[in-house]
């Protein structure tokens, strides 16, 4: 069966709330059966509100089942020299099931998420680049990114 690369709509919510929670134990991130619940719910919801909107997913299907996701994000922001028309976007959630690596489903999905960032006149598209993901993204154009200024973070929430 060949397997299908398309953009997700609301009935893929399910298996895009499966594909963030696959992708931060694939991070390695301690995924509980109580935190996995609670960030589903999060997931979902966030989702309904903003899926095809602001946030676009693709998503690669062997039948029914998922095979390989990946998610764009747009924000807009005040223009900036490297930003004039003030929208960016970050690429998120990019995974492959073991099962289907190799076949070219993580480039595919990238290149509908590039163009759909172009589409929507964004100034740059950034992302995190794993090991395993940085030849491909490099192969696409993407290149190291180091600031000036190196960003910081406060966490606030410590649940």
């Amino acid at each position: 069966m060949d397997i299908q690369v398309r953009q997700a709509q609301l009935s893929d919510i399910p298996l895009l709330v499966k594909a963030r929670i696959d992708f931060l134990i694939a991070l390695g991130h301690a995924v509980t059966e109580e935190n996995a619940a609670i960030i589903s719910e999060q997931v979902e919801q966030f989702l309904t509100q903003h899926l095809n909107r602001d946030i676009f997913a693709w998503i690669a299907l062997d039948g029914e089942t998922a095979a390989a996701t990946g998610f764009l994000t747009l924000f807009q922001g005040m223009a900036h020299v490297s930003m004039p028309s003030g929208t960016y976007g970050r690429i998120t959630n990019m995974l492959t099931w073991p099962a289907y690596r190799s076949r070219g489903l993580a480039r595919r999905i990238m290149n509908e998420l590039i163009n759909k960032a172009k589409e929507n006149n964004v100034d740059f598209v950034n992302l995190d680049a794993s090991d395993m993901g940085r030849p491909l993204y490099e192969s696409l154009g993407f290149v190291d990114f180091i600031p000036k200024d190196p960003p910081m973070i406060l966490t606030l929430n410590k649940n």
